[in-house]
């Protein structure tokens, strides 16, 4: 319970601070647009990118299995306007879900190496000197978002899973490399994600 309390403090006091920049900085918070970035080794992907370039906080968003839907588009740009410089890196290469059964394919069609480089170079592109920068990850991309923060601890403030799956797949030694805290959301009557996972999950903390 310490653990979450902290985290919803933590997320409380980012979210205040940066509503405080917006509202200082809302002639310069841009709307929302797709960007081409690029990977450490050239290669260019897509982004979905919102809010004041110079915030002092920023936000990387890991969609859903839906790929970069209308719905995590809204998500980017409702951070972008509470101040926060936000972005939703694709993983699925431009390409997009209608149905459940298009996105698990698209889900099941991501390499775990690539997906890697591309979250690095979300974390990249979001990184400036004494900004704090948070991930925030929606089911397929909560596992994905703890993976990002993993892969690079001291770049990363908080991570928050929301509704995430795979818990129980998770290699609780790599565990003890976080450097923030994590907060994990799920629904007590979500069949795809129970609270055991979530609680054996949050018990590797202790």
């Amino acid at each position: 319970m310490k653990f979450l309390s902290s985290c919803a403090l933590l997320l409380l006091v980012l979210t205040f601070a940066a509503r405080a920049v917006g509202k200082d900085n809302s002639s310069a918070a841009e709307l929302g647009s797709f960007v081409t970035l690029k990977q450490s080794d050239g290669r260019e992907f897509r982004a979905f990118v919102a809010g004041p370039a110079d915030a002092k906080a920023a936000v990387l968003v890991v969609h859903d299995y839906f790929g970069i839907s209308d719905a995590t588009q809204q998500s980017v740009k409702h951070l972008g306007t509470l101040g926060y410089c936000s972005v939703a890196v694709d993983l699925y290469g431009g390409k997009s879900a209608t149905s459940h059964e298009e996105a698990v394919k698209l889900m099941k069609s991501l390499d775990g190496k690539a997906t890697d480089k591309i979250l690095q170079a979300g974390l990249d592109y979001l990184k400036r000197p004494g900004r704090k920068v948070a991930i925030i990850g929606f089911s397929m991309g909560a596992l994905e978002s703890l993976n990002a923060n993993l892969n690079d601890p001291e770049a990363v403030s908080a991570t928050v899973m929301i509704y995430g799956l795979g818990f129980d797949k998770i290699d609780t030694k790599r565990l003890e490399r976080l450097k923030s805290p994590v907060l994990a959301i799920a629904g007590g009557e979500d069949t795809g994600t129970t609270w055991v996972l979530v609680e054996d999950f949050l018990g590797s903390f202790l």
